[in-house]
């Protein structure tokens, strides 16, 4: 089995997410991808981020027509600080068969050996990333040569979507008008629940 882990604060979702996932289940074969949103993400504050349930909902949402797709709450049931490292180890234990493609930003890809237990994590995973209009895929593969410790590795030939979810909370601050790069359900859903100040 090809499993993708695809993590993240999703504070909120938005298409960049959603073409991202939808790029490497195709790219590489996936035969299921966990999407996960983190509870406590260990290296930001979580002032802003809209609760853990209504983040879940909204990747429900924006995820709804994936049929690859799962989104799983596997962090939200652990206590304290959510590591990689930790989650990797569990979904070892429930898919002991599976070879786990762990997809990340390539902002996170060049922060990779700041992660806890990175080296361990390297041995149980192949990470994943896509260049980005800032950071070239020269740019990451040497990075992946010198800190990844001939760890396994993959870097795709697409360029994501350039959108941030930072951007997103600013702009509905605002007041401005992002149903381009939110999928429908989910700024509906937004505007519902009037989160992150709408």
């Amino acid at each position: 089995m090809r499993l993708g882990v695809f993590g993240g604060a999703f504070n909120p979702v938005h298409n960049g997410h959603v073409n991202l996932a939808r790029r490497f289940i195709e790219i590489l074969s996936l035969d299921r991808l966990l999407v996960i949103p983190t509870a406590n993400p260990p290296h930001r504050s979580t002032v802003g981020f809209a609760p853990a349930q209504n983040r879940f909902e909204m990747l429900s949402l924006a995820f709804d027509g994936i049929k690859e797709a799962k989104i799983s709450d596997i962090e939200f049931k652990r206590k304290g600080k959510n590591y990689t490292s930790d989650t990797v180890d569990e979904l070892k234990r429930l898919y002991p068969d599976a070879e786990i493609y762990l997809i990340i930003g390539s902002d996170q890809f060049l922060y990779f050996d700041k992660w806890y237990r990175y080296k361990e994590l390297l041995g149980k995973v192949t990470v994943c990333t896509a260049p980005r209009e800032k950071i070239t895929r020269n740019v990451l593969e040497k990075y992946a040569r010198e800190k990844l410790c001939g760890g396994k590795y993959y870097i795709a030939d697409f360029e994501p979507l350039e959108i941030s979810s930072s951007e997103i909370r600013e702009k509905l601050q605002c007041g401005e008008d992002v149903s381009l790069i939110i999928p429908p359900s989910v700024y509906n859903y937004i505007k519902e629940k009037e989160l992150y100040g709408v």
